[in-house]
């Protein structure tokens, strides 16, 4: 039964991460944290990724912006060397607390329509990336910066989902060999990680079906819905 539930809840999040390109961590966190540690779980939150990120690349590889990635990859970089310190170092219930804050803020951007029409340029884009890299190793939550600056450079749909599937297989493998080595991935929870990136795999395949059946503001309106949900969840519990 413990396995079908985390199984449900990986086929959700990969499935609203292919979508909408991104929230599939905040989605996959905020459940899983209420049977694991946050601590746990956001390691283990970047394994489940990796492997769902690569499946969204090899479906979607004709897409991918590689100048983009690698400008978020060469400012992310740095940001989770240093975020793996904070990770170590906050308690986990501030953690939850820092990354519902995160998601109302997103929530807020969306309502208000402030996320930036202008594309970001070099500079600009790395930096705002290490800011997402920070934000990313102690959440794995970096989506909700990442996925503002994709959009302001001019990525859309397939073209998004396969560039930001790009750098979590880019990124994820120093953040998982980072977190083993602090003690914080077990060797207990390969199991389920083999379960989760099958459930992955699935929801790759119905959020691209989804991908080009819904329109673009009627899914708007249920992830920011879903988000405000998951926000208050991560506060009051």
């Amino acid at each position: 039964m413990w396995y079908l539930t985390m199984a449900l809840v990986g086929v959700t999040a990969a499935a609203f991460s292919t979508l909408a390109g991104f929230g599939g961590g905040i989605i996959f966190i905020g459940f899983a944290s209420l049977f694991l540690d946050i601590k746990t779980v956001v390691p283990l939150s970047a394994g489940f990724f990796m492997a769902l990120s690569a499946t969204q690349m090899v479906v979607f590889r004709r897409h991918i912006d590689w100048r983009t990635v690698g400008l978020y990859c060469a400012g992310a970089l740095p940001g989770i060397l240093l975020g793996m310190w904070f990770f170590y170092l906050l308690p986990g219930e501030a953690m939850k607390r820092i990354l519902a804050g995160l998601v109302l803020l997103y929530v807020v951007m969306l309502v208000l329509r402030s996320i930036p029409e202008k594309c970001p340029n070099s500079p600009a884009t790395a930096s705002i990336s290490a800011i997402a890299g920070i934000v990313d190793a102690v959440t794995a939550s970096g989506g909700i910066i990442q996925a503002p600056l994709f959009l302001a450079r001019g990525l859309r749909k397939e073209a998004f989902v396969a560039s930001f599937g790009a750098t979590s297989v880019l990124l994820n493998p120093l953040k998982l060999f980072l977190y083993y080595r602090m003690g914080f991935l077990e060797p207990a929870n390969v199991a389920l990680l083999g379960v989760l990136v099958i459930a992955g795999f699935l929801g790759v395949l119905l959020g691209r079906l989804g991908l080009r059946k819904i329109t673009s503001e009627s899914f708007r309106r249920l992830a920011i819905a879903f988000l405000v949900v998951v926000a208050i969840r991560m506060l009051l519990f």
